[in-house]
């Protein structure tokens, strides 16, 4: 009962005394459930990731109903979604680094909602409603190495509900982010084999129940034999005495006394009375003596043994093939036994019983003699049918490159995968091809020989594709062309065709750029470079061009002749070439020339070009000369 107030005739109650009497009721509320222990959990609150679509919030179901450590009821309805992206302070929770981690703890703790507003006598507006509501609370721990984060401890004033792992680069929690080892549920009782974690009293008292009942029904938890005493108990037979012990011990004793060699000595027998032999009171070991006596006597007496011609054969089942076995005697049958056996047909009297399936799953029944199941043999192996041949049937280890399975599947991989001479060949792997050792062998030829242009290779490329032909005379190599036996075929009939040739005589780049899919072999634009009869060439990274044989430049010059002094004026003339050594020989050549009285000649002449001079007629008079130039 709370703390109670006497309030009196025509007594001014105050606000404070008012409210102080709904204060003692409701701390009577809360002492009562805290000196209980009824705290924590009691009823749903459970955390899980948000749906459908996950996030960085999770769900705690409801309605959620939890007593708090003062007592105080917290409780919501409907199904609450909380943020764990940032905590209660508004700090985010994303963890730094990879390979670290954080545990952050989701709280619910006791709160009030104020509502309906009234101005009091002082004008001061106070809320006349003041209703049991709650708020979530959002911790975080500190950062550490995944692994060893620690959680955020217990707090006094709030309820934990779960505690969540936060991960680098974490997008959403998952079911695996989310611990509930701490949670506190009302009922927590730790224990082995069996602890207990329910929130209600009910719910705890039956899982009790349940747990009890399964021990006693010896469903669960039975008790092992090495905890359950035995109090021992009289000896055997021969005198062995079975002391106290564990039931375990008892029953590994009884096991290891009867499986010892004096085993049949320590069990009792009583009198068996019988003719001709009987068996007086003793123990096993003491009639099995007498018994092994009176069987070797009569082993031994061969006057007594039986003959098969006077024991009786009642008769039994016919053999397979319908053949009866009558009633005779032993002597009769076994004769008949060996004579049906022998026999051409002796193969049709025996049955053959279940067998393994073939590879295929084509079954060998039983309920069939020996006969039908050789010839089903025969017929199963030789099949031709399509899918269920004999081949399918036969199971094959792993060979080579080829997986183990049956002979249809590794017939089938070799004509999948083998080379054939006469057959169109895929190959999806790299092949070496290095032919016959030595720098003469070639590691593959082509030997047949073109008639205009035979294509060697094809290479797919993204528009277009590359290949490579062989003619009578030259070597060729196209892109986004195909030859078809009399004109160029383009792949992408917007891109140019271009063919580098290497023949007997020159080496040529030829290319064609018009707009049409299709050109006879006649190249719009060609440069072609002979080789034959013109000694060692070479061409530097400079743009030099260096040759032997001769070769032919120009050189002009034009304007006033000097005022005084010498008379000669030039102009230079570099080669279109450059060449091996300084030329032997520079020769002029007049195209046009006016007052020259002398020249031109060559000044300055060394392997990349030349001077070229004349002298003028007269000073300050107005001459010019163009002339060709020859070096050889």
């Amino acid at each position: 009962m709370s703390a109670r107030k006497q309030f009196f005739f025509r007594e001014r109650v105050t606000e404070g005394e008012l409210n102080s009497a709904f204060d003692d009721l409701e701390n009577a509320d809360h002492h009562l459930a805290a000196d209980l222990g009824f705290t924590g959990v009691l009823a749903n609150a459970v955390v899980s990731p948000h749906a459908p679509v996950g996030d960085l919030t999770v769900d705690v179901s409801g309605p959620g109903i939890l007593l708090d450590q003062q007592g105080k009821r917290i409780f919501f309805s409907s199904l609450q979604n909380v943020s764990v992206a940032q905590d209660n302070n508004g700090v985010a929770t994303a963890v730094s680094s990879a390979g670290q981690e954080k545990v952050v703890s989701v709280f619910v703790m006791f709160d009030r909602t104020l509502s309906d507003p009234r101005i009091d006598g002082n004008s001061v507006t106070v809320f006349f409603q003041e209703d049991e509501a709650f708020k979530f609370v959002v911790v975080q721990g500190a950062e550490a190495a995944a692994g060893n984060s620690v959680p955020p401890p217990l707090r006094a004033d709030a309820i934990l509900l779960a505690d969540i792992t936060r991960r680098f680069a974490q997008g959403q929690i998952g079911a695996a982010d989310i611990s509930t080892a701490r949670r506190q549920d009302a009922f927590v009782v730790t224990g082995a084999p069996r602890s207990l974690r329910r929130g209600r009293t009910l719910e705890a008292l039956s899982d009790l129940l349940g747990l009890y009942n399964a021990h006693v029904s010896s469903t669960a938890d039975r008790h092992p034999a090495a905890a359950i005493d035995y109090a021992g108990g009289g000896a055997w037979l021969d005198g062995v005495t079975n002391p106290t012990a564990t039931v375990e011990v008892q029953l590994d004793k009884v096991v290891t006394d009867l499986a010892a060699t004096t085993g049949a000595a320590k069990v009792g027998a009583a009198a068996t009375n019988a003719s001709p032999t009987a068996l007086v009171a003793g123990s096993v070991k003491s009639q099995l003596d007498a018994l092994l006596t009176a069987l070797n006597g009569h082993v031994n007496d061969a006057i007594g043994a039986h003959v098969a011609s006077a024991i009786a054969y009642a008769g039994g089942d016919a053999w397979k093939d319908g053949t009866t076995n009558p009633a005779a005697t032993v002597e009769a049958q076994l004769d008949k036994v060996i004579s049906d056996l022998a026999a051409d047909t002796g193969a049709e009297k025996i049955g053959a019983g279940s067998r393994n399936s073939w590879l295929d799953g084509r079954v060998n029944p039983a309920g069939v003699s020996v006969l039908d199941a050789i010839n089903k043999i025969i017929s199963d192996l030789s099949d031709q049918t399509v899918n269920a041949d004999g081949a399918v049937r036969i199971g094959t280890q792993v060979s080579g490159n080829l997986a183990a399975g049956s002979v249809r599947s590794q017939l089938d991989a070799l004509d999948r995968t083998v080379a054939r001479t006469a057959a169109a060949n895929v190959f999806a792997a790299q092949q070496t091809l290095n032919g016959l050792p030595g720098d003469v062998n070639a590691a593959m030829a082509t030997t047949a020989a073109p008639t205009t242009r035979k294509l060697l290779w094809e290479i797919a490329g993204g528009l277009s594709k590359y290949r490579m032909y062989a003619t009578g005379t030259s070597l060729e190599f196209v892109t986004n062309g195909r030859w078809n036996g009399a004109a160029w075929v383009k792949d992408a009939a917007q891109l140019a065709t271009t063919k580098f040739e290497l023949n007997v005589n020159e080496m040529r780049i030829s290319a064609d750029t018009g707009g049409t899919g299709t050109f006879n072999d006649v190249w719009s634009n060609s440069i072609g470079i002979p080789l034959a009869n013109h000694g060692q060439q070479s061409f530097d990274a400079g743009g030099n061009w260096t040759s032997p044989g001769s070769t032919e430049t120009y050189i002009a010059w034009q304007g006033q002749s000097p005022p005084s002094g010498t008379l000669n004026v030039g102009s230079g003339a570099p080669f279109r070439k450059a060449f091996p050594a300084t030329p032997s020989t520079v020769t002029f050549s007049f195209i046009e020339e006016a007052n020259v009285s002398a020249g031109p000649f060559a000044v300055q002449t060394n392997a990349m070009g030349t001077g070229g001079a004349i002298t003028v007629l007269a000073a300050n008079v107005n001459a010019r000369f163009y002339t060709r130039v020859i070096a050889s």
